[in-house]
């Protein structure tokens, strides 16, 4: 399903200059009418009512109807999208966050849709992200170490890209073994909560950074992962990506 604005000034004030935009949402609101959600020309998430439009394609073949996710009422949203980003009842389509903003670029890419700068230099921009993830890591490390105060050693994380699981050469009482990819978002949450952690009062605080740690790091991965490895030496204990021929390592390490 496709859309156009009849007046160009509405559009312009949207932001929405194009002949015609794709319908990624369509939803039955409480006075009856129809609300269609869309992506702006700087992929912002817009909705607009039918008294501004006019539907330039009405075909729904790629639509699925969800109406638990709009509260009971009609709701049809694009099958591709939602596989991509979950959404879940009442909640509006946001892809402001990083994480979200990356996993709907192969939605954006399988229906051709212009991709504005605003957009590429953050969800397409690795070092962006791995800045992120850095000053993520920076923030939280007084956090980590609190729980060691006053004993003999800290541990710390650390995440970089680097070199391909057939150039480590092992040795003795290093370890390196080939994880189930599906378990992939299990096993990296379990590897992050496992060490950021602090005193049992605190675990609801544990609990959300790791959780942030982990959407910061997935980001990264627009397309399937190909493998997952756990690597471990005496001092580091690594989580390791493979992803588009790139090895991305989250590592656990400690010092004193």
């Amino acid at each position: 399903m496709k859309i156009r604005f009849k007046d160009k000034e509405v559009a312009r004030s949207v932001n929405a200059l194009q002949n015609e935009y794709k319908v990624v949402a369509k939803e039955k609101d409480r006075q009856g009418e129809y609300v269609y959600t869309y992506f702006n020309d700087e992929l912002h998430v817009m909705k607009t009512s039918g008294d501004h439009i006019e539907i330039t394609d009405d075909d729904m073949s790629d639509m699925i109807q969800r109406n638990d996710l709009g509260f009971g009422n009609e709701f049809y949203i694009n099958e591709f999208f939602i596989q991509l980003l979950p959404v879940n009842n009442g909640h509006l389509i946001n892809i402001s966050h990083i994480w979200s903003a990356s996993k709907v670029f192969r939605y954006f890419e399988k229906y051709n849709y212009q991709i504005p700068d605003s957009y590429r230099d953050k969800a397409l921009n690795e070092n962006y992200k791995i800045g992120l993830i850095e000053g993520f890591l920076m923030a939280i490390k007084p956090y980590m170490e609190r729980k060691f105060t006053g004993g003999n050693y800290f541990e710390s994380f650390e995440f970089y890209k680097g070199k391909a699981i057939s150039e480590i050469e092992l040795n003795i009482n290093d370890s390196l073994e080939e994880l189930n990819v599906s378990e992939y978002k299990e096993l990296l949450k379990n590897f992050i909560e496992k060490y950021l952690h602090d005193t049992e009062e605190n675990t609801s605080n544990s609990k959300a950074f790791s959780n942030t740690l982990f959407a910061l790091i997935d980001s990264l991965f627009i397309y399937d992962i190909t493998r997952i490895f756990s690597y471990k030496t005496f001092y580091n204990n690594c989580f390791v990506i493979e992803h588009q021929n790139e090895y991305y390592y989250l590592k656990q390490f400690w010092w004193g």
